[in-house]
């Protein structure tokens, strides 16, 4: 039985959350290829009613010359080198593997659920009460410290 009281509850929700983002990532780097591409130039494009610029990457693979799209307003310098990872090794499903656009854009879509159980905690679990989860039904309860 393992009992948890409001900080660690909300450290044990954090935990598993960041293990879920962590094994999403590292499952695109297991089995891929890091190879370099080349800012080539930007598209604009309307989305929702706003002027969006896109950067398009070009990379190279066997004498076959292939482009894709990057997140949105990101800037670069012609010509300007950029890592690309290559998913599976194919040239079909490329990623901009670098720190904001790999690790930390997807960061974002945690900071909801994060503050859903952030929330869930500070309202569910009083001072004075600790959770504790088990196997047998109830899987979790509260119980008076002490």
């Amino acid at each position: 039985m393992l009992k948890l009281s409001k900080p660690k509850l909300i450290f044990f929700g954090l935990a598993i959350m960041l293990l879920v983002y962590s094994l999403g990532r590292f499952r695109y780097i297991i089995g891929s290829e890091t190879i370099t591409g080349k800012f080539a130039f930007y598209i604009e494009e309307v989305v929702k009613e706003e002027q969006v610029a896109f950067p398009i990457i070009e990379y190279t693979i066997k004498d076959s010359t292939y482009q894709f799209r990057a997140k949105e307003n990101t800037e670069y310098k012609e010509g300007e080198t950029v890592p690309v990872l290559l998913i599976n090794k194919s040239p079909d499903f490329p990623l901009l593997y670098d720190l904001n656009s790999f690790w930390l854009f997807p960061l974002f879509y945690f900071l909801l659920p994060l503050l859903i159980w952030i929330s869930f905690t500070m309202s569910y679990v009083n001072k004075n009460e600790i959770i504790e989860i088990g196997f047998k039904s109830p899987f979790f309860r509260k119980v008076k410290k002490g």
